[in-house]
């Protein structure tokens, strides 16, 4: 992939950062996001926001891991820390911590889909809001669903295919990034775009270490 473009948007290049130029009109960009919902109903998100929604998604899991746990903590900076919903939220952040400072390997991935029966099972009724559900679909993310597709083989031929399918969720960056920004006014968007970067920085920088 030519990250260029990323690293003009983020400042990378020795120029001050710019607006993220996908070379996609809004129209086909929000053609591609509205296909990636996996709540259709919710809005799609707006915006540079929506920009990098759509080039996450060809990023790949950790880098959109990375920009939605972000997100979210940026919410959580802008909500009453008493309110009902916030300890759900940061719960699932610190095994999504968990998940993203770990190897990541199956074990890894079994203790996400662990993660699956208190979320599913035993959610606050208070954390049905913009930020519980934004950390639920970060969780989605992440992981994988035990229920419909069980513990992942322990055999390394079965895995790839099985993680192909079963956690191929990069597409709920764009269920994550449309639920914060309903959760923040239009006048805090920026503080999200302002994650996201930094989010994406610091996985750039990772990445350029690893190669």
């Amino acid at each position: 992939m030519d990250y260029e473009y990323i690293d003009r948007a983020l400042g990378r290049t020795g120029a001050p950062p710019q607006s993220l130029e996908t070379g996609f009109s809004p129209a086909e960009r929000d053609e591609l996001l509205a296909e990636a919902l996996c709540f259709p109903e919710r809005a799609l998100p707006t915006g540079e926001l929506a920009d990098w929604a759509f080039v996450l998604m060809d990023l790949g899991k950790q880098p959109a891991v990375m920009a939605a746990v972000s997100v979210i903590e940026t919410v959580l900076n802008e909500t009453p820390p008493e309110r009902a919903d916030v300890e759900f939220a940061n719960q699932v952040l610190a095994e999504l911590h968990i998940w993203l400072e770990s190897p990541q390997t199956v074990d890894d991935l079994r203790r996400l889909g662990d993660l699956w029966w208190s979320l599913t099972r035993n959610p606050p009724h208070a954390a049905h809001t913009p930020l519980g559900d934004a950390a639920f679909m970060a969780w989605y993310l992440a992981g994988y669903d035990p229920e419909g597709w069980d513990n992942p083989p322990g055999g390394p031929e079965q895995l790839r295919d099985w993680l192909a399918e079963a956690a191929d969720n990069v597409g709920a960056v764009v269920d994550v990034f449309s639920l914060v920004q309903q959760a923040v006014g239009p006048e805090r968007h920026w503080l999200l775009i302002n994650s996201v970067r930094s989010a994406v920085g610091c996985w750039r920088d990772m990445d350029s270490t690893m190669r």
